[in-house]
């Protein structure tokens, strides 16, 4: 036998590999000893004399040709590596990559063992191995990829995330992911899934488009599938344009059979999110027991979220709030509407927060929900209207009809209904129109009756902001159980403004800012700010009263801030 060239390597390492070359023990240490001699071998024949015994030994014992144990063995020392590329084993043998493109028949064998896994993303090819491979290698045995068969719906859609785990990992090729699908598919042909999908005829990447927004919809009850969602879907993370396009003007036949609809948002409807109709949910669904009240809420504002901001009150204004914010817990408003309901009154709790901007009204909102625990549906009106006939009335209703699933989802589950927060709601909250003849006015009219009818029948907690103070319509009024006046701070509040968020500010000149200046909470945050920025820029830590002084006077863009004296 030919002695192997090992350049200046010792007798003892010489001698160390003889004893793995002519003894392994098993799968694992033939594999080191193959890995020892072909690092740098060119593939040689002196190489393959050398490792021949342990080439022959996890052959034999995986099933597999002696090359492609060769290869088996690289990937396995590599394993660690998600990555793989055939340059770097190319680099590991020193030969050239076009020489392991001739051995592109054993990668393939050993992919379709499942030995390794291929990935190819934008034409970069990579190569990992399989931890149930290494495990299975440890225990000295084969790997035999076993499928468990698809019997019902639940098994479909188990199978079909792990295809789609594939997928994400650019493992399987979108044609590839088609044909699985399909074929698991036909194997549950008798449920009322595959049933009812068969009798809307859809074209096959239809089909498939579908089958995975359903997927979003079981794993994530997800009602709220943009096109960042169904890009995985495709090679390269690229829908095809044709898809966009369908989906966007509604020429999908998604669309067209009635199995997806738009996502209303903030009583908007988006033309780039999707969700499937309730109808489908209960005709195709139906099988996997899933409730079909919205549980899509990740784009609420979440309570555990927002940061805890001190706030401060003139007298009548603290009390009220104060008062509010305790009959909104948890265990008192259960009770306040429990007793509301035996009295034969509405359960529904509405209030308004009215006065001028800057006020505090939308973060007293916030502080109200962060120290119950609820989380806020916010609607920004101006965003609910649309300028397509009978589309805002649409939206509106459809924002109400969010809140309440969402109230029902949270009560089933143990959960605290939402504060559904109309911000802003100066359009929507003055005097109707009478007589109304322009199809504006109409619209306006609508929106307000829609309104008003679900204040009616209400069973949450919804509050209003607006910087309206005479021209609230009256049937509006009426609807609200609490109205909360802000008015603009006294000098005392706002020397308490300024100290608080102008720590090391001196009392008297607190005092003497408030009186100077009458300013809004929100217009003393925009001074400090401004300040703040500009002791940075600077690098001067002292409090500069007379700059602050100038930015009060800029503050106000219609220059109405006059200096006063007393108060």
């Amino acid at each position: 036998m030919r002695k192997l060239k090992l350049d200046s390597r010792n007798d003892d390492k010489i001698k160390s590999l003889e004893k793995i070359i002519f003894r392994p023990k098993n799968i694992l240490h033939a594999f080191e000893g193959i890995v020892e001699l072909v690092r740098d071998s060119e593939l040689s024949e002196e190489f393959f004399a050398q490792a021949g015994p342990c080439i022959r030994y996890a052959s034999r014992k995986l099933g597999i040709s002696e090359m492609q144990a060769v290869l088996l063995s690289i990937f396995v020392d590599k394993s660690e590596d998600t990555r793989i590329r055939q340059s770097e084993i190319a680099s590991f043998i020193n030969v050239r990559t076009i020489r392991l493109l001739q051995l592109s028949g054993d990668l393939d064998r050993l992919v379709e063992l499942h030995y390794i896994k291929p990935s190819k993303r934008h034409d970069d090819l990579t190569y990992r191995v399989p931890s149930p491979v290494i495990e299975a290698l440890k225990e000295n045995r084969p790997y035999v990829h076993t499928v468990e068969p698809v019997n019902d719906i639940n098994d479909f859609f188990d199978r079909f995330r792990k295809f789609m785990k594939e997928k994400d990992n650019d493992e399987i090729s979108y044609s590839n992911l088609e044909k699985q699908t399909f074929e698991i598919l036909d194997n549950i042909k008798e449920s009322l899934f595959a049933r009812g999908l068969d009798r809307y005829k859809l074209r096959d990447y239809n089909k498939l488009l579908f089958i995975y927004m359903a997927h979003l919809y079981v794993e994530n009850r997800d009602d709220n599938i943009q096109f960042g969602d169904i890009e995985n879907v495709y090679d390269d993370d690229e829908i095809p344009n044709c898809i966009k396009r369908s989906l966007r003007n509604h020429e999908n036949e998604l669309f067209k059979k009635g199995l997806i609809e738009n996502v209303n948002e903030d009583g908007m409807a988006r033309s780039d999110a999707f969700k499937l109709t309730e109808k489908i949910k209960e005709e195709l669904l139906g099988e996997l027991k899933i409730s079909a009240i919205g549980r899509s809420d990740k784009d609420l504002i979440k309570h555990d979220g927002l940061p805890q901001k001190k706030l401060i009150y003139n007298p009548t204004e603290k009390k009220q709030i104060s008062e509010l914010a305790s009959i909104l817990g948890e265990k008192r408003f259960g009770e306040v509407q429990k007793r509301l309901k035996e009295n034969g009154m509405r359960e529904g709790f509405c209030c308004i927060f009215y006065g001028m901007p800057g006020t505090g009204k939308t973060e007293t909102v916030y502080q109200i929900a962060r120290q119950t625990g609820r989380d806020i549906l916010r609607v920004d009106v101006d965003k609910v209207k649309s300028c397509w006939v009978g589309e805002s009335e649409k939206n509106i209703k459809g924002l109400f009809d969010r809140y309440r699933n969402i109230c029902k989802d949270r009560k089933a589950n143990g959960g605290l209904a939402p504060i559904l927060l109309f911000n802003e709601a100066d359009a929507v909250l003055g005097v109707r129109m009478e007589g109304a003849s322009r199809a504006v006015d109409k619209m306006e009219n609508s929106i307000q009756n829609i309104i008003l009818q679900e204040m009616e029948s209400l069973e949450g907690i919804m509050l209003a902001t607006t910087n309206l103070t005479t021209n609230l319509d009256k049937a509006f009024e009426r609807r609200f159980l609490y109205k909360v006046k802000f008015d603009k701070p006294t000098v005392e509040a706002r020397a308490e403004i300024w100290r608080a968020m102008l720590p090391g500010l001196k009392k008297k000149d607190a005092l003497n800012l408030a009186a100077k200046f009458d300013l809004s909470g929100g217009e003393i945050e925009n001074v400090v700010r401004r300040h703040t920025v500009n002791t940075i820029l600077s690098g001067a830590e002292k409090i500069d009263i007379p700059a602050i002084e100038e930015s009060c006077r800029l503050e106000r863009i219609t220059n109405t801030t006059h200096t006063k004296v007393g108060f």
